[in-house]
């Protein structure tokens, strides 16, 4: 009878703490993953989890996601839905469960299954399944428990299984515990009353921030071929020996190639040219089949079909190069974070590969590496775009895998440039005509601009306008992406758009006075009004100048302008300046922010100073009436 008088209690107790913790969307009540490895190419996955979702802000976690592909399958599937008070709502099995290819291609064979718990807040959910891996384990399922905000944890525990001596590695900001169990070594890490974390603008990568787990075994099977990943070295011989036998070209390809470089005169024009047709006669397909998800395609197929992936098309340039007798390294990058995990190699950690083409030949070139992105044919031969300057990359060599890093550019580089020009009329229209000059990561966003419709075009420069634009028009669009001959290492690519319009009541009018704007461009910057929760990471540098020229009616004269502003605090200078010279005013306005991460408490500083610099902003210039 005792029993049974503890169950109306303990939901006494869950439906107070329903109340007590509503200040959060969900709490991860306990959520237990295990991995067990039977040998190097089998094992079972399991996962339990138990969640109290409390309000609409935290739905995801009534979303169950779970991913497998021909080399894992979904064993088993059950959830319970339930009430805060314990009674169930809905019981859920494996057959319920909605699936779907995640590409609608035959080059990937991932395979979705989804489900969405639906019932009025707060609910519980609970739910366990279990995957089985089949034909090889290149790394294990990683544990990351909380990915959203609004989301607490309360139990967490994530043990891995494995034969006894089997090498393996980790990475984790959890304490591991390792026992021996008879013909077993279980590693184990537990996490407890882990109290969420808050989205902010600026704020570091979210794995410093959540509990997280990440390993690997040392020696692997991956669609029934062996590897060794016990450091970088390994893994680029492994790579290597897997691309050993896709290198064939036929004779007619290779004497195509050679006559397409007859002329060259050195590997920078040979490069160019084969890179130009790579872009030319191929496209990008994602390819994850099988081994397929680690080894290139054969060039062969690629010549065949006239597409394929990142490792395909790398691939496919290399052999290009090669044929002409320009030597060049594929590599392999995780274009998410510049810095490889210290003390873990795994091949699960890197996404992209691309080519590095040295340039040994004499010549204006000497010294200098390509770092050749082969899949996005917009970019520029040359530029080191902001998913690979300034990464850790591993180059993938006969003797193994070598780590480097993609030189990175200076701050000062990443810049976007408004030269505005104002025609105000005594009346405040205005006519407007705008030079925007991008550099760098600005560039990136304006690639393909010029292949858009006018009236993409248009709206794409309209969200930069905080006036009433009239009758905006794109004037010319120029830009330096073959000029990398011209610089060599020095090269930065450059976009400049050139467009104006005309605007009615641009400046507020009295009887004797103008009221005018400073400039007619999106300016100043948000800040968070609470308390700042985490650190300010800001990934890399940039630049924001806008230099103004207005020139003031005929009939009026300058009477006031605003304060010039010059701030600086951890991270960032805010700064402008005001001039006017025979009726013609100029206004500089300019923002600098450094890369780096920064302490929460610099915050503060940054606050004022975006207070003070949008308070600039927003003032006016006033001309009065000549008498």
């Amino acid at each position: 009878m005792r029993r049974f008088l503890l169950i109306p209690l303990l939901l006494l107790c869950l439906d107070a703490f329903c109340q007590e913790v509503s200040i959060y969307g969900a709490n991860i009540l306990e959520t237990r993953e295990s991995f067990d490895m039977k040998s190097i190419s089998s094992g079972t996955y399991t996962v339990y989890k138990k969640v109290l979702v409390l309000k609409q802000s935290a739905s995801s976690q009534s979303n169950i996601a779970i991913f497998t592909d021909n080399d894992r399958s979904l064993v088993s599937f059950s959830a319970t839905i339930s009430s805060s008070g314990g009674k169930v709502i809905r019981k859920v099995k494996k057959q319920d469960l909605e699936s779907r290819a995640l590409a609608e291609n035959l080059a990937d064979d991932s395979y979705l299954y989804y489900f969405q718990a639906v019932a009025p807040f707060p609910f519980i959910l609970e739910y366990e399944y279990t995957i089985n891996y089949k034909r090889g384990i290149t790394t294990f399922p990683s544990f990351v428990p909380v990915t959203d905000e609004d989301v607490v944890l309360t139990k967490g525990e994530y043990s891995i299984s494995v034969p006894s001596g089997t090498g393996i590695q980790y990475s984790s900001n959890l304490e591991v515990n390792i026992d021996k169990q008879g013909t077993r070594d279980v590693y184990t890490w537990k996490c407890y009353d882990y109290k969420g974390f808050t989205s902010e603008k600026m704020m570091p990568r979210l794995i410093s921030i959540v509990p997280n787990v990440y390993a690997a075994p040392v020696d692997f099977m991956y669609s029934k071929v062996e590897g060794q990943q016990g450091s970088w070295k390994e893994i680029g011989s492994w790579l290597y020996d897997l691309q050993a036998d896709t290198w064939d070209l036929s004779s007619q390809d290779r004497e195509k190639v050679l006559s397409m470089t007859s002329s060259c005169k050195n590997s920078f024009e040979k490069v160019k040219v084969l890179y130009d047709y790579l872009r030319n006669t191929t496209r990008y397909v994602s390819i994850q089949l099988g081994i397929g998800g680690y080894k290139p395609f054969p060039v062969s197929t690629v010549v065949r079909t006239g597409f394929g992936d990142c490792k395909a098309l790398s691939n496919y340039l290399k052999a290009l190069l090669k044929v002409c007798g320009v030597e060049s390294d594929y590599y392999i990058v995780n274009t998410y974070s510049a810095d490889l995990i210290e003390g873990f190699s795994s091949v699960g950690q890197m996404n992209h590969a691309m080519l590095a083409v040295p340039m040994t030949d004499e010549g204006p070139f000497k010294g200098d590496t390509l770092w050749v992105e082969c899949t996005n044919p917009i970019l520029p031969l040359g530029y080191r775009h902001e998913d690979i300057a300034g990464h850790q990359v591993v180059l993938v060599k006969k003797d193994g895998g070598e780590v480097v890093r993609c030189s990175s550019y200076p701050d000062s580089l990443s810049r976007k440039e408004n030269n505005v020009k104002i025609l105000l009329s005594s009346t405040g229209d205005a006519d407007i005509s705008v030079v925007q000059n991008r550099y760098l990561d600005y560039v990136e966003p304006m690639l393909s601009f010029a292949s858009k419709s006018p009236k993409e075009q248009s709206d794409r420069l309209s969200s930069d306008i905080i006036v009433a634009a009239n009758s905006l028009k794109v004037d010319g669009i120029t830009n330096n992406f073959g000029d990398y001959p011209l610089f060599g290492k020095s090269y930065v690519p450059k976009i400049s758009i050139s467009y104006s319009f005309s605007c009615k009541d641009y400046a507020e009018s009295s009887s004797d006075r103008l009221f005018v704007p400073l400039t007619p461009l999106r300016r100043g910057f948000d800040w968070q009004r609470g308390e700042r929760k985490n650190d300010i990471w800001i990934r890399s540098g940039y630049t924001y100048l806008d230099t103004i020229t207005l020139v003031i009616p005929s009939t009026f004269e300058l009477e006031g302008l605003p304060k010039s502003v010059n701030i600086e605090c951890a991270f960032a200078r805010l700064s402008s300046s005001f001039a006017e010279k025979n009726g013609i005013v100029t206004v500089v306005v300019r923002a600098d922010f450094k890369a780096g991460l920064y302490p929460k408490e610099s915050y503060a500083e940054y606050k004022t100073a975006a207070r003070k610099f949008n308070s600039m902003c927003d003032a006016k210039m006033v001309f009065r009436r000549k008498k």
